[in-house]
């Protein structure tokens, strides 16, 4: 759901109306998919290029490979253990809705093993760079077709039901019960690459108080765009 659980317990609660609030779902999978799309992009390029990769470059594209994976690890384990009951609750009798989740929970499983994979290869890019960064280049556009593909099904067929079928008090507890519960190995990483991708709208709309961008969240967005920098820019 929220992929790295934005807000903090100290947020109000968000969703509690008729329909549920979707912004932290959409904000996490227009993250995700953006972060495979420029992760794939930049190794292809190096790839194509030919030039030499520093080993520190390459030891921050492989850091930022594992933390990425972290995050959308996260993401799924919440989709598996909460939304994906809580829609099941909502129509039990829908046998389509139920092929449908077990359909989205093998994606599940075919990511996590391209995502082991890519961990795997990306270890091996930091400590050979020139030798393996073709491995890691086709791992990651294989991840980036996959991702896209479960995003867009996910996106089409479960958020019409989300937002018709789930009470929005409903769905804001089982966002709150995943934070309390789910938490990433490197949060304020995570929280900073999230809202990096926000528009003010949604920060608006996912810190706590309203605070479009308060002095707490600053030094985290800080952080991560000077280690995205050293990553995509080199």
């Amino acid at each position: 759901m929220d992929s790295e659980r934005t807000c903090d317990s100290a947020a109000a609660p968000r969703g509690t109306g008729t329909a549920p609030d979707l912004t932290g779902i959409r904000l996490a999978h227009r993250a995700m998919l953006a972060d495979i799309d420029r992760l794939a992009a930049l190794l292809a390029g190096l790839a194509s290029a030919g030039r030499p990769v520093s080993a520190g470059r390459a030891a921050a594209i492989a850091a930022y490979v594992h933390r990425y994976h972290a995050v959308v690890r996260g993401h799924h384990r919440g989709e598996d253990r909460v939304l994906w009951p809580l829609v099941l609750d909502a129509v039990p009798d829908a046998a389509d809705t139920v092929a449908g989740l077990v359909r989205f929970a093998d994606d599940h499983e075919a990511l996590d093993a391209l995502q082991a994979a890519c961990d795997s290869a990306a270890d091996r890019f930091a400590a050979d760079p020139d030798g393996r960064v073709r491995e890691l280049a086709g791992l990651l556009a294989r991840q980036r077709d996959l991702l896209a593909r479960h995003v867009a099904a996910e996106e089409e067929h479960l958020f019409p039901l989300l937002t018709g079928r789930v009470p929005g008090a409903a769905y804001a507890a089982a966002e709150a019960g995943i934070r309390s519960t789910d938490r990433a190995a490197d949060p304020a990483w995570a929280r900073g690459w999230l809202l990096s991708h926000a528009t003010p709208g949604e920060l608006h709309r996912l810190l706590p108080r309203g605070a479009a961008d308060p002095a707490a969240v600053r030094p985290l967005l800080r952080a991560y765009a000077d280690e995205a920098e050293a990553v995509f820019a080199g």
